[in-house]
């Protein structure tokens, strides 16, 4: 009997490729919005700051 634990998912080259490419736009997308907050003013300057596991609906 073989144990799930044991096996190991196989990837195949385009699977990589995809994955690095999510992840390159994943970075591109939060270097973006740290450039955005940096250049946008604060319409509620005296509120609290987002909660960074995600929104209250989450």
């Amino acid at each position: 009997m073989v144990d799930e634990d044991d096996v190991r998912e196989v990837r195949t080259p385009e699977q990589d490729e995809r994955l690095e490419e999510v992840r390159r736009d994943i970075a591109e997308a939060r270097s973006e919005a740290v450039d955005l907050r940096e250049a946008t003013p604060d319409p509620f300057p005296d509120s609290d700051p987002p909660n960074e596991d995600g929104t209250p609906a989450n």
